[in-house]
């Protein structure tokens, strides 16, 4: 599979939404590692060649992102992230979808 601007946003998605509910559980060591995974899909988004000159959302998630990972509102911060990616999980899955061969 392509690693497209919306791969790693849908991914990034998924592990933003592990890192809260791994808050929630209390595993702060285990949400610690999901946010170090976002970082990492994070800064590949800043390096991707498609996204040259148009990183400036992308810096912003990071900064909100550390901002969300010090405070404790972790219900509010969660459906807020969710709200956020599922347009671009969506939009994956339709791409994805769309590309499979008819049985």
């Amino acid at each position: 599979m392509e690693r497209t601007p919306l791969f790693y946003l849908a991914n990034l998605g998924s592990e933003v939404h592990r890192i809260f509910t791994l808050k929630e559980k209390g595993l702060v060591k285990e949400a610690e590692g999901a946010y170090t995974r976002a970082l990492d899909i994070i800064e590949k988004l800043l390096n991707h060649p498609d996204l040259e000159g148009r990183t400036g959302e992308i810096k912003m998630l990071k900064d909100y992102l550390k901002q969300s990972m010090e405070n404790e509102q972790v219900q509010f911060l969660k459906k807020e992230w969710q709200e956020y990616f599922s347009p671009y999980a969506n939009r994956l899955l339709s791409n994805l979808e769309a590309k499979r061969p008819s049985s």
